[in-house]
């Protein structure tokens, strides 16, 4: 909840002690809120006890700016602590991190050993895949904690663990608990590594160890097409010993035993109603699934029953708009439960038309299940039903949206918080739907001390921005003010500039160039709609 809003009231001393505590309590802040922390914590001047403050703070400050408190392998032994996902993977911040972390750690080629891998920890997510492969075993520990990696570090990683010449030894040899050391690093086994891998050792593994590994369903029904036989001969009828009994259904390596054909023809009869939710959290492939859906289709020919709809889960991806137009969606909690998988934007659309057309409310429950994934799917008729009291209880952010969606939201939350408009928590609130602003609303909110994020200010809307004057947007962006010349050679800040006069640029100390010099005008011409 600590926005720079609510920070500008409180004073330097007593505001690096509120920081302090942020550190011991473990506290997770965005990109915003860490870009606001670093400016008030370095307001006169840089700490002497950096280290007392959060790991992720670090991120915005320099091996430089750390000097008085510890070295460079310091430093960056504390940034690879922290969480380097605040900042976006191609961010130029991240990417001269880590430059900077080789520097210190005079790592001149490609190779990094086991106690260099230790300091740089989370940076070495961010390593080339030539990096991988030359430093070979070396990175894997770190590696394995990597949320996600590009292709060119997914195909080197392949290489280091199919050479065969690692302390796990070639994947021939591995067992169910090598494999489980390996967690981390199995999302980017592809079928020339699986193969490799006896079949017994990933059926163990898949028993004893899958529920607790952080793979997908999805990544896990990867290993799953590993161990089906790859010729599927037609099944006519279900194989005597492949039954689908109560055992079967009970067991979660239940998508080993079946080729989707095999477990079509072995679905006849069985009725899923009450083992749905189950096992659907098994790994089966998406040709099962589609085998799945299939069954529930010639089940229920004129449209599944409603306590159905709210257990399919993943097979929502597979519905087509004539199956959504036989449901019957008579609540805003199926209509949640529906969505909760994320279908792909088309069924989402099929899902929520059909449930708004039976005439049934866009509530805070509803608006909580289309969110900010779905919202810029509803068209103007739509929107213009919510209720504006619905918009306090959700948490939307229309800014992706087209200026339609957002003009209709931002009228309708300003109603909804207007109760709030005088307390510090109303830009928060009103925050994420600014990009429908008017320019007169945005002047007024200048004289709140908001501290307003550059971000924020280039998504507010064109006409909005460019009625505003200098000290205008000094008003909205206070603390941030500094970071309007990084943004200044960039869309719709660039066209901001050259509209204002130097002279009135020149009195924010921004390092803003390239305004409107005296005695001449910009002639702005004119575009007809």
């Amino acid at each position: 909840g600590f926005t720079c809003a609510a920070a500008n009231q409180v004073e330097a001393e007593r505001f690096q002690e509120l920081a302090k505590v942020m550190k011991k309590k473990n506290v997770k802040l965005g990109e915003e809120q860490l870009s606001c922390l670093v400016k008030m914590v370095t307001l006169h001047g840089i700490p002497k006890d950096l280290d007392s403050y959060p790991e992720d703070l670090l991120l915005f400050l320099s091996p430089s700016d750390y000097a008085a408190t510890g070295s460079c392998r310091q430093y960056f032994a504390n940034v690879g602590k922290a969480n380097l996902d605040v900042l976006q993977r191609e961010s130029s911040q991240r990417k001269q991190l880590l430059l900077e972390a080789l520097a210190c750690l005079k790592i001149p080629g490609t190779q990094v050993n086991e106690q260099n891998a230790e300091i740089l920890g989370h940076l070495v997510c961010d390593l080339r895949g030539e990096y991988i492969r030359s430093s070979g075993e070396s990175l894997l520990k770190q590696l394995s904690q990597c949320e996600s990696f590009q292709p060119d570090q997914e195909e080197a990683i392949r290489s280091v663990i199919s050479s065969g010449n690692t302390t796990f030894g070639p994947p021939v040899a591995w067992s169910a608990f090598t494999l489980n050391e390996l967690t981390g690093l199995i999302s980017v086994f592809d079928h020339s590594v699986l193969k490799m891998i006896p079949k017994n050792t990933l059926t163990v593994w898949l028993k004893n160890f899958a529920h607790d590994s952080p793979l997908s369903r999805e990544q896990l029904a990867v290993i799953v097409e590993e161990l089906l036989p790859t010729r599927h001969k037609r099944a006519d009828g279900c194989p005597p010993d492949k039954q689908i009994t109560e055992k079967v259904l009970n067991n979660v390596l239940m998508p080993v035993y079946y080729s989707p054909e095999e477990l079509h023809a072995c679905l006849k009869n069985v009725s899923l109603e009450n083992h749905l939710s189950q096992i659907l959290t098994y790994s089966f492939s998406t040709q099962q699934l589609a085998m799945l859906k299939r069954h529930l289709d010639e089940t229920y020919p004129d449209g599944y029953p409603e306590q159905l709809l709210s257990k399919l889960d993943l097979l929502v991806s597979f519905v087509t708009p004539e199956d959504v137009s036989k449901w019957k969606i008579t609540s805003a909690d199926t209509l949640a439960a529906l969505l909760k998988s994320q279908p792909p934007d088309d069924q989402a659309s099929a899902i929520i038309k059909r449930y708004i057309g039976l005439g049934n409310a866009l509530n805070a429950t509803a608006l909580n299940a289309i969110g900010t994934k779905y919202v810029c799917l509803l068209d103007a008729t739509e929107l213009n039903v919510i209720d504006s009291n619905s918009l306090k209880l959700v948490s939307l952010n229309p800014s992706a949206c087209p200026q339609r969606t957002k003009d209709i939201l931002y009228a309708k939350a300003k109603r909804a918080f207007s109760d709030q408009h005088n307390l510090p928590a109303y830009y928060e609130l009103i925050e994420p739907y600014l990009g429908g602003a008017p320019g007169v609303d945005l002047k007024a909110l200048s004289q709140n001390n908001v501290s307003m994020a550059v971000s924020t200010l280039a998504n507010l809307r064109r006409d909005s921005l460019m009625s505003l004057t200098p000290s205008e947007v000094q008003g909205l962006l206070g603390v941030n003010l500094g970071d309007l010349e990084k943004w200044q050679n960039k869309s719709p800040i660039r066209e901001w500039v050259q509209m204002q006069k130097q002279s009135e640029l020149d009195k924010l100390h921004a390092g803003l160039t390239g305004g409107t010099q005296e005695g001449y005008i910009n002639i702005v011409t004119p575009k007809f709609e």
